[in-house]
């Protein structure tokens, strides 16, 4: 099957850059910039930025070339921030097997990771809210969801296994014991796993937050708490959070959160990682052969109905404005009302032998 032209994708990850210049890479896009590649041909563009990546998917008349364009937008920051770094671009076939890759975890550092799969779903629907989906994205979210639920039905995705597991890990290796109470900075998503990943590595997780929230203590309460170390899972903007000087501290915030010492996200990412078994792999690849399949039939249905569409608009079109002017010689001399007769059976039969062509194709389908 011929490859599909309209879906790009455009990706920079830990290996290729720090956090820091992924941050540069990640700013959200202005008006301007997204008025440049609608003039380009995009129809829409949604935004994934996580602890170890940051990733577009573009929507576009001819993805490879609005995919080059956004992939020279990126470059560019990247310049400005002192860096020659060409983020990765791929677009059809490719890219769409990508971005299920992703999804399921199979291009993480922690392969099979449970964040990825709704942090992209997330940019999807972000995208469908700030005016930039479309329906080719909204479909392909759509094959994006099933995929991920497949992947966490059958095992190939776990709950627990990503960047919370890595926390806990590094706090063995930095001295803390089991029992011991490790505060949890933030309470959205990224700080819910560590919680429970720290909480199933034996640790004691107490959570704190900036805001008011059932369940966490505020940040005042963190010199007095009695901890041995602290994550932080917050994403402002600069770093702000002052550990207590005996507190081990790891920073999972993209920028870095923690003002002072503490273990980053570019080095708990240079780290071995965690990888899949091969049979597990094995299926995880299965998953997206199947996703691919799914998506290319869609896309085949897709264009077919845009064809048989284009069919019954020339169909029309010939029969108000052209059967007239065809048939005027053999009309010419005859009465108003034959002339009205022959019309109306002469367009009545070309309706009828092209909705049986139609039917043809519909049924070849």
């Amino acid at each position: 099957m011929k490859a599909q032209r309209n879906v790009g994708l455009v990706g920079l990850t830990w290996r290729e850059a720090p956090t820091s210049l992924r941050a540069v890479a990640a700013a959200p896009l202005s008006d301007a910039e997204w008025g440049g590649l609608v003039a380009q041909g995009a129809r829409g563009l949604v935004e994934v930025h996580t602890c170890a990546r940051s990733l577009w998917v573009i929507d576009a008349d001819d993805a490879a070339w609005t995919g080059a364009l956004l992939q020279a937008l990126v470059e560019s920051r990247l310049e400005g921030a002192g860096a020659a770094l060409v983020p990765q671009a791929q677009s059809g076939d490719e890219a769409v097997r990508a971005l299920f890759s992703i999804a399921i975890g199979l291009d993480s550092f922690v392969e099979g990771e449970a964040d990825v799969g709704g942090q992209v779903l997330d940019g999807f629907a972000e995208a469908a809210s700030n005016g930039r989906g479309a329906a080719d994205l909204a479909a392909l979210a759509r094959v994006v969801s099933r995929l991920c639920t497949e992947a966490r039905r059958s095992g190939v995705v776990r709950r627990g296994r990503g960047i919370g597991q890595l926390a806990a890990e590094n706090l063995r290796g930095l001295g803390v014991q089991r029992g011991e109470r490790v505060g949890v900075v933030g309470a959205g998503r990224i700080g819910t796993q560590v919680r429970t990943s720290l909480h199933r590595a034996g640790f004691e997780p107490v959570v704190f937050n900036r805001t008011p929230r059932e369940g966490t203590r505020p940040l005042g309460e963190i010199p007095g708490a009695g901890l041995q170390a602290l994550v932080a899972c917050t994403s402002a903007p600069a770093a702000w959070l002052s550990p207590p000087p005996s507190v081990v501290a790891i920073d999972l915030g993209r920028p870095a959160q923690v003002l002072g010492q503490s273990v980053g996200l570019d080095t708990i990412l240079h780290g071995p990682g965690l990888r899949l078994d091969a049979e597990t792999r094995g299926r995880a690849q299965a998953l997206v052969e199947r996703a691919m399949g799914e998506w290319q039939a869609q896309w085949h249905a897709h264009v077919a109905r845009e064809r048989l569409a284009r069919v019954q608009q020339l169909r029309e079109a010939f029969v108000e404005h052209e059967i007239e002017a065809t048939l005027a010689p053999a009309l010419d001399g005859l009465d108003v009302a034959t002339r009205r007769r022959v019309l109306s059976a002469a367009r009545q039969a070309v309706r009828r032998y092209s909705h049986a062509v139609i039917g043809a194709l519909k049924e070849d389908r």
